[in-house]
This record gives structure tokens, C-alpha cells and sequence, in this order.
């Protein structure tokens, strides 16, 4: 207690300067008008500024909430244009919307993990089993494929990525009714290929390479790159295509994780006329 009266009868003749200070700067302020209106402007100003800074700064807090809020929006919406149609005769017709059975589900996930620089590249997921996730689930994000589930824990999975030697994408040209799988090859993270094309099929660069669907992983549609170079080899009948992908595998932190509601089904119809031909 001492030390601090110490500390204000040392500072006395500071503090009593401040407050002529003030007291001379109020009665300026008061008795003028133009400084008034400089105070007055000045104040506005600055007051306008801190509240300009201190919304940007609540709003870049707020900013994982709200990414998390739109995957889970995004989500419904993929829900939604990957079953359009599915079990309708018109998908236009509302009086068909109560009988609709959707074939694919997506579930927002964040990543947790990723390689890009090997030549069997992984993801670890932050959803698993608890979560309904199953080994065999497609991952996607807005802008292509990422990967495919292989394990499943109880908070977390991992997926074989796209950038994957062993990774096979069932692919199509859009509107050309020709398919193929797509593999990753090349140390371009970017570059892909479309094999198993016919060397009569009208293909050319630019055309848009996606997701077939005739795999029990993946809905039709799906956008996985545009044909970038293509030629063929002396003696084969089937094109040697690259695909160029604009997808950002480096810099992925949210997916989606789609599940086939019918994949079971589908896999042991097939497995049981397979093994009839056996």
C-alpha cells in the first residue's frame, strides 16, 4: 500500500496534467462548433472502424461453425441430386415425391490426414462405424472423387485415394455412352487415365470425364477431369487417354462420404450369377 502511494504522489504532477488536459479539450469541444464537429467526425470514424474490426475478427472465429453448417447443408443437397429420379416415372411429378426411395446418402466428414506424395496415398477421416460409415463408401467432395473407404473404426476411417496405384474409378465420357476404369499413373497428382476406350469411339480433347455408376460405389455423374491428350499406340484397338482433374488433393479438409443403400443387395445378386457360371 505504501509503494503504491509512492508510485501516485510520484506520478501527482503527471496525472493532475491529464486531467487539465481533459478538462481543457472538453470545454473546447463544448463552446466551439467546428471542433465539435471534428471531435464528433473523428469519433464516428474511429468508432466505425473498431466495430469493422471486431465483427471481422467474431466472424473468422465463427468461421468453422459456419463451414461446418454448410457441409452439413451441402450434404442434403447431394442427398437430394444424387436421387433424383431413382423409383419415379417422372421426377417432375410432385404426386410421385412420397413413394421416392433414395440410393445414396452423404455424410459430411473433415480430414484429418492425407498424403499425396506416395505411391498409395491414404485419408483419415474424422467419421466411422458410430457414424454409419462402412468399408466400400465412396468420398467425394464438390469438385470429383477423392478416394474410396477400406477401414472403419469407431470415430475414424481411412480411404485408398484416388492417388492411388490400386484405386479403379468406374468412368464414362458424358454423353457418349463409352466407359472405362480410371486409374492413377503418372506423379502428376493432376493426370489420370482412361483406359479400356475403343479406338472407334468419337472421343476428343475436352470432353468431360465422370462417374459412370455402374459401380455399386459411386452415383453416375460425378466429375472427375476433362480429356487433356489421347493417341494410339501401333497395334492396339483402344485409345491411350489422360485426364486432366482440377481436383485439390493437397488442400482437401472436407468430403463427403456416400453410402449405397442398396450396395449389399446389388453386390450379392451379382456375386450369386457369377457363381451360377461358375
Amino acid at each position: 500500500m505504501f509503494n503504491l502511494l509512492q508510485l501516485f504522489i510520484k506520478l501527482s504532477g503527471f496525472l493532475v496534467f491529464v486531467v487539465l488536459e481533459a478538462i481543457c479539450f472538453s470545454l473546447v469541444v463544448k463552446y466551439n462548433q467546428r471542433q465539435e464537429k471534428v471531435y464528433v467526425n473523428t469519433v464516428n470514424q474511429l468508432t466505425g472502424y473498431l466495430q469493422s474490426k471486431t465483427a471481422a475478427t467474431v466472424q473468422y472465429f465463427q468461421l468453422y461453425d459456419e463451414n461446418k453448417r454448410l457441409s452439413k447443408e451441402n450434404a442434403h443437397l447431394l442427398d437430394r441430386l444424387a436421387n433424383v429420379g431413382i423409383n419415379v416415372q417422372n421426377p417432375l411429378d410432385t404426386a410421385w415425391a412420397d413413394t421416392l426411395h433414395p440410393k445414396y446418402t452423404f455424410l459430411d466428414a473433415q480430414v484429418i490426414k492425407n498424403s499425396i506424395n506416395q505411391n498409395h496415398n491414404y485419408l483419415v477421416l474424422n467419421k466411422g462405424s458410430k457414424d454409419g460409415i462402412t468399408s466400400h463408401s465412396g468420398v467425394v467432395t464438390d469438385d470429383g472423387v477423392v478416394g474410396i473407404v477400406r477401414k472403419v473404426s469407431k470415430h475414424f476411417s481411412v480411404a485408398m485415394s484416388i492417388l492411388h496405384r490400386q484405386t479403379k474409378i468406374s468412368a464414362r465420357i458424358r454423353n457418349k455412352n463409352y466407359f472405362g476404369p480410371l486409374v492413377w499413373k503418372s506423379t502428376d497428382i493432376h493426370t489420370f487415365n482412361l483406359e479400356d476406350i475403343p479406338k472407334h469411339a468419337p472421343v476428343t480433347k475436352g470432353d468431360t470425364v465422370e462417374t459412370s455408376g455402374y459401380s455399386a460405389i459411386f452415383p453416375p455423374g460425378i466429375m472427375l477431369g476433362v480429356v487433356d491428350k489421347l493417341w494410339m499406340d501401333p497395334g492396339s484397338n483402344f485409345f491411350t487417354i489422360e485426364v486432366k482433374s482440377s481436383l485439390k488433393m493437397s488442400n482437401i479438409q472436407h468430403v463427403y462420404i456416400v453410402r449405397n443403400i442398396f450396395k449389399e443387395e446389388q453386390e450379392q445378386l451379382e456375386q450369386s450369377v457369377i457363381q451360377q457360371d461358375e
